[in-house]
Order: C-alpha cells, then sequence, then structure tokens
C-alpha cells in the first residue's frame, strides 16, 4: 500500500510538519510505501529527519514567491497557479500509483477530491473547527462573521472526501451529519527520557506570543499568585510578534522579576523536565502538543478548557485541572493549591505520564493503518 501527502514544503519547524515526518518514518519502518507530494520546497533542506525510503516529489510551484505581495494581487495570482497545481498533482499521482492521498488542507485541498487518479482521499484538520471565527477577538465583528463563512465553506469542501478526520472527541458532535468522520488524535513526537521534577519552584508555559496563547491572561493570572509564592518563577518559551508588549505587561503587573522569556529553544525536553507545573491560557487550540508532551514527562497541567483539546487529554482533579474559559480567578485558586501541595504535583504528575501514553506512536498509527486498509479495500 502507498500513501501520499500533500503539503506545501518540509523544510519549516511546525507541527504539521512534524507530525508528517513521524507518519512516514513509521510507515517506512514497517512495510508499507510513503511519499509526501510538496509545493514549495524548491531545493530547502528538511527541517525534521525524514527516512530515505520516503518517496519525495516537489511540484516547483512555489506559491511563496507571493507572499509579499497586496492581499488582491496575491489571491488572484494564486488562483492563477493553482490550475497548474491540479494538472501537476493529478500527473504525479498516477505515476506514483498512490492508494491513499492526503490533504493537511493546504493549496490542493479544495481540488484534491476531484482528481481521477485512482486513490482514495483522505482530508485532516489541525485546528479547531471554529479556528476562523475564534483566531479574532469578539469585538471584531466583520472579521468574524466572515469566520463564519469560511467555515460553511470548510463543511462543504470536508464533505467531498473520503475520509475526513479530526483531532479531538470533543469537536466530533460539531460535524453532525458528516457520515465520512474520523477521530484520530496526533501522536506524541518523543517518548522523553526525563521526568519532571515536580519539588521545582518553576512553572512553564509554551507557545507563540501570538493572540491564539493568550498569554496577557496568563500574566494576569500570575500577578494574582506571585506576591504569595516569592520563590516561585514563570518561565514562557516561544517567541513572536506580542513578546515586546508582554514583557511590558509584566512590568506593569509587579512580576518581571518573577517571569522569564526563555524565546524558542530547541530541547524542550529539559525545559519540561526542570519545571513541576505546566500552564495554558490559549483562546483555542486544536489538539495542544505542547500539553501532551508536558504530560509525558510527569508535568500536571493547570488548562483553560478551551475548544478544542484540553478536555480530551486533561481528566480534571485527576492529572490537572481544567477551569472555565476566561476565569482567572477559578485558575489562580487550582493553581495556588498545586504550588502548595508537593505531595499532589507527585501525585497529579504520575497520572499525567501514565495518561500520556493514549498518544505513543504505536497506539496512533495503528489506527491511520486501519483507516487506510479499509480504504484501499474498497477501491478493489
Amino acid at each position: 500500500m502507498k500513501i501520499v501527502y500533500c503539503i506545501s514544503g518540509m523544510f519549516k519547524s511546525g507541527g504539521i510538519e512534524r507530525v508528517i515526518t513521524n507518519k512516514v518514518n513509521y510507515l517506512v519502518a514497517h512495510g508499507y510505501e510513503a511519499c509526501i507530494i510538496t509545493t514549495d520546497q524548491a531545493g530547502r533542506p528538511d527541517f525534521f529527519p525524514i527516512d530515505e525510503c520516503v518517496e519525495r516529489v516537489d511540484l516547483g510551484l512555489n506559491y511563496d514567491q507571493y507572499d509579499e505581495l497586496p492581499t488582491w494581487k496575491r489571491y488572484w495570482k494564486t488562483w492563477r497557479l493553482r490550475s497548474l497545481h491540479k494538472a501537476r498533482l493529478e500527473e504525479a499521482l498516477k505515476q506514483l500509483h498512490a492508494d491513499v492521498t492526503v490533504s493537511v488542507w493546504r493549496h490542493e485541498v479544495g481540488f484534491l477530491p476531484d482528481l481521477k487518479d485512482g486513490s482514495r482521499k483522505v482530508l485532516e484538520l489541525h485546528s479547531a473547527k471554529d479556528t476562523a471565527v475564534l483566531m479574532y477577538p469578539v469585538a471584531s465583528k466583520l472579521r468574524r462573521l466572515f469566520g463564519h463563512l469560511r467555515v460553511a465553506l470548510q463543511e462543504r469542501v470536508a464533505a467531498r472526501y473520503d475520509r475526513f478526520v479530526i483531532l479531538t472527541h470533543e469537536e466530533q458532535p460539531l460535524w453532525k451529519g458528516f457520515t465520512n468522520l474520523s477521530v484520530i488524535p496526533n501522536a506524541l513526537p518523543f517518548r522523553p527520557k526525563q521526568f519532571a521534577d515536580v519539588s521545582a519552584k518553576r512553572l512553564i508555559a509554551v507557545g507563540r506570543m501570538e493572540y491564539q496563547k493568550n498569554f496577557p491572561d496568563l500574566l494576569h493570572i500570575w500577578s494574582r499568585v506571585a506576591p504569595t509564592f516569592p520563590d516561585w518563577e514563570l518561565h514562557i518559551y516561544g517567541d513572536g510578534w506580542m513578546l515586546d508588549s508582554l514583557r511590558r505587561q509584566a512590568e506593569e503587573l509587579g512580576v518581571a522579576s518573577q517571569v522569564t522569556f526563555e524565546g524558542a529553544v530547541s530541547d524542550m525536553e529539559t525545559a519540561y523536565a526542570s519545571s513541576s507545573i505546566y500552564l495554558m491560557t490559549s483562546h483555542f487550540e486544536g489538539l495542544p502538543m505542547v500539553l501532551l508532551e508536558a504530560q509525558s514527562v510527569g508535568l500536571p497541567a493547570v488548562s483553560y478548557a478551551c475548544s478544542s483539546g484540553p478536555r480530551d487529554i486533561i481528566t480534571d482533579g485527576e492529572d490537572g485541572f481544567l477551569v472555565p474559559l476566561y476565569d482567572e480567578v477559578a485558575f489562580a485558586e487550582r493553581l495556588s493549591i498545586l504550588m502548595r501541595d508537593e505531595a499532589l504535583r507527585t501525585r497529579m504528575g504520575k497520572a499525567a505520564e501514565v495518561a500520556s501514553h493514549r498518544y505513543d506512536l504505536e497506539v496512533i498509527m495503528p489506527q491511520w493503518l486501519e483507516l487506510f486498509s479499509t480504504l484501499s479495500s474498497s477501491i478493489r
């Protein structure tokens, strides 16, 4: 059986690139054929190491050449390029004799089901259903209106695929009426060699310094808690356009001496393991890999119960605490409980590590193989 993944390129350090790398490496290691078709690789090296047995095809389209153009001109040129994309992708799939072709919602998503190459078509959604709405503040009414229109369009696109795969059971009821729906979460990218030192007076949060991750709320919460725990520190990992404003906010809230902005680092396993509690205050997620990674190291977590992911990952009161979205007071209370009680952190941390095995690659990939086998056998 040959499985083909379509993506812009494998040169970025993003979550989807890492997920695809793990999948194709697993497939070829277990006797399957795997191929990655890119549109914008342009000879750039892969960020994550990909097995040499994985076949590679680049269509040479380079959509990213239009990234710096004005919006209207970018959309026009991108639209014109898609007809060439469609022809090249169909020809490539015919030559590859693919059994299953997978889109991760890139430029091919709208036309992939139309291609007559004989493969079954699978669509993966790596975000919450309402991301196009939730990515804007409530006050941005016009942008949220357009977001609802985009979600409606996404529904029409997803319905055309042989199989549509989402990440969380929490989101399953939102796709009511979809007979082609499956739920398969992403797998953990690594099984750690280190485990959290829950005696450390160190909190950790990880993410891009952008609207979605909602670090302003985290700093507000920390300003409620920090004066009571002067020997504790909050360490935030990641970069982004909000970094300077977050530094100023920490100063204004009087917690700058207890907050360290670590930037982006490559050795996140050590960063998790040197901490004792993981914190997440996102407006929305898909399936937050940082939360899974923190669990695997044995970190109890306190998280907003945002859409989507935390409810699937955390069992409230057992391996962490789920807090109603935007309830800063409740978040501060749960955090204080954990900070005061090392025995509770130890118990929850052990439970978190055990729970994380639900997301091991050896657990998740057989679910994909069963789906691929079912689709492939239905061709014959």
